[in-house]
Formats: C-alpha cells, sequence, structure tokens
C-alpha cells in the first residue's frame, strides 16, 4: 500500500465522512473541513483523484475503494500504536495525541509486528475496532 501523508488522508477522511451519509462530497464542504481555500482544495482532490483514491463526477466527489484501503490501513497504524503505548504506560488520549504525529509514516510490517506482539487485539484504548 502506498503511504500518504496525514493531509492526503485528511481529505480523504473528508470525502468519506459525506460519502457514508450517502452524499458525494461537495468541494467547498471539504474546504470549510479542512479550513483550507476552495482553490487548494480542488488542487489536492485532483491530486488524489490521480493516484486513485477519489473520483470526481458531475455530481460531486466519491472516495475509491483505493481511498478507503488507505484509511483503513491508517486507522490499523494508529489504533495499533495507539494500544502499544497504552501497555506502556500512557494513558489513552496521551497516546492518541503521540501516536497522530507518526502514525502514517510506520511500515506495515512494523505494525503487523506490534499488532502480532499484542496479542492481535480487536479494539483500541478507546473501544474502537482495529481493522484488518
Amino acid at each position: 500500500m502506498v503511504k500518504l501523508s496525514r493531509r492526503e488522508l485528511s481529505y480523504l477522511l473528508s470525502v468519506k465522512k459525506y460519502n457514508d451519509e450517502g452524499k458525494p462530497a461537495k468541494l467547498s464542504w471539504i474546504s470549510k473541513d479542512l479550513n483550507v481555500s476552495v482553490a487548494s482544495a480542488y488542487e489536492e482532490i485532483s491530486h488524489l483523484e490521480s493516484k486513485g483514491f477519489l473520483k470526481k463526477s458531475d455530481k460531486g466527489i466519491f472516495i475509491t475503494d483505493n481511498g478507503k484501503r488507505a484509511i483503513d490501513s491508517l486507522l490499523r497504524a494508529h489504533r495499533v500504536i495507539e494500544t502499544f503505548l497504552v501497555k506502556i504506560g500512557l494513558s489513552p488520549d496521551q497516546a492518541c495525541n503521540y501516536t497522530k504525529q507518526f502514525d502514517y509514516s510506520v511500515p506495515d510490517e512494523v505494525i503487523e509486528r506490534i499488532y502480532e506482539y499484542l496479542g492481535k487485539p480487536e479494539k483500541c484504548p478507546h473501544g474502537e475496532n482495529i481493522p484488518y
């Protein structure tokens, strides 16, 4: 899986939020969600479409299956690392805040080894499912 930046993933999450509500995402909604200009949002949406993570149409913006897999990969990394940090003594909120700083850059192989080391937990310290 191609690793994405935190910024790219925030765009995917914004689009997915609207798609999950049964609506195509609109450029103006995404720019408002991410507190960026419409022009900046358009540029990043086009970039993500060229990578195959989003699809634009006359109706709006949709996340692709590749985009959903990228989100699941980030959520998995975040929740596994967060679980590990709690296991070594941090509070769930501390672990979450630290994890956000680097979860997107940890290789999948490392995430998998941490996951196995932890005994393959199903949920993170906040009770959220760990995607597989």
